[in-house]
């Protein structure tokens, strides 16, 4: 009995100090950029945490803007057929295109290196990019 609680015992911990190891370096494999969203509160923690990055494949040319809305400024544009990092979601202005409605917004830096927002309906994948939820601005 000693033995087979001693072995839970350092399972636990190694299983917890290998997460704490995970969770430390989440998303620091390079500095974001000035200006950039580059944290997101925890829910009901108020802790900060590093945010992730990801690549995702536009499929058609979209304007790239400094907020999830047309009414924002063009920053420039995300290409077809080209993968772009992106960091997270948001719900902004609803768009209406190739017969699809969409108010989320991707989180994508361009080829300036530039963070901005782009609809969601330009990128491959589902409503989200194929975003986890986690992964909301």
């Amino acid at each position: 009995m000693r033995t087979l609680k001693s072995t839970a015992a350092v399972a636990a911990v190694t299983g917890a100090m290998a997460l704490a190891g995970v969770l430390g370096t989440a998303g620091t494999a390079g500095a974001a950029p000035a200006g950039s969203v580059a944290s997101v509160e925890a829910a009901g923690a108020g802790q900060v945490q590093a945010a992730a990055d990801y690549s995702r494949k536009v499929w058609k040319t979209v304007n790239h803007r400094t907020g999830p809305s047309g009414d924002y400024e063009a920053i420039g544009k995300l290409y077809a057929d080209r993968y772009y990092t992106v960091r997270c979601w948001r719900v902004g202005e609803s768009v209406t295109a190739e017969g699809t409605t969409n108010n989320v917004w991707i989180l994508a830096r361009n080829d300036s290196g530039r963070w901005g927002y782009s609809s969601a309906i330009y990128f491959s994948g589902n409503k989200y990019a194929d975003l986890p939820a986690s992964a909301r601005c």
